[in-house]
């Protein structure tokens, strides 16, 4: 379930998230949601590169998706 939430945010931080959502092609609802997730892993997780946790976040949907491929593991050739 949703809740409406408001937060104050000073006019540069708004237009710059504002400019990622167009650029996301994303609303501005959802641009924030997603910085809120991705703040929440990213204070779960120190040690990991904010890097790292955006493509790690990506392969499991893609993996969702069915587009994961099985790494050959054993003997190189």
């Amino acid at each position: 379930m949703s809740a409406v939430t408001t937060v104050r945010l000073e006019d540069t931080v708004r237009k710059r998230v504002q400019a990622r959502a167009r650029a996301n092609r994303r609303t501005f609802s959802d641009q924030m949601k997603y910085y809120v997730f991705l703040g929440m892993v990213a204070e779960e997780n120190p040690d990991l590169p904010l890097a790292f946790i955006k493509d790690l976040l990506e392969a499991k949907e893609e993996a969702k998706a069915g587009l994961a491929v099985p790494y050959p593991w054993g003997v190189l050739k």
